[in-house]
């Protein structure tokens, strides 16, 4: 955005020298041979401004579009899968050609070490300092 408005003030000066020399053209003759083509770059510029909004708002249209059917995509995909699993089973490993992964078992965590087999020898105090 702020890209714009540097376009702009930049269009806008020039506006200003050409209504300025316009009014000293007495003074400065010279320049007002230049004069069209500034107002010419002056009036394109303003033009490819309203056609870069249009093309900004359109992008956005289709921006929301896009987002809109990759969700209902994505909740029918999601249907289909549920549908999937229900009509196979969900540890049908046939599941797995239609891209859903089967149902395969919850893995189990080891059970802990049994505790070391404790030694005759009686447990050393801790110095005082630490007490």
């Amino acid at each position: 955005m702020a890209q714009e408005w540097q376009y702009m003030n930049t269009v806008n000066g020039w506006d200003k020298m050409d209504v300025a020399v316009t009014a000293n053209a007495d003074k400065v003759p010279e320049l007002e041979v230049n004069l069209g083509g500034l107002r010419t770059r002056s009036q394109r510029a303003r033009q490819l401004f309203a056609q870069q909004a249009a093309l900004t708002a359109a992008k956005q249209e289709v921006t929301q579009e896009l987002q809109q059917v990759i969700y209902e995509g994505n909740a029918l995909a999601r249907f289909l899968r549920e549908g999937l699993r229900a009509y196979l089973g969900k540890s049908s490993e046939k599941l797995i050609e239609f891209g859903v992964r089967p149902f395969r078992g919850l893995s189990r965590k080891p059970a802990p070490p049994p505790p070391a087999p404790e030694t005759s020898a009686p447990p050393v105090p801790a110095p005082d300092s630490v007490k």
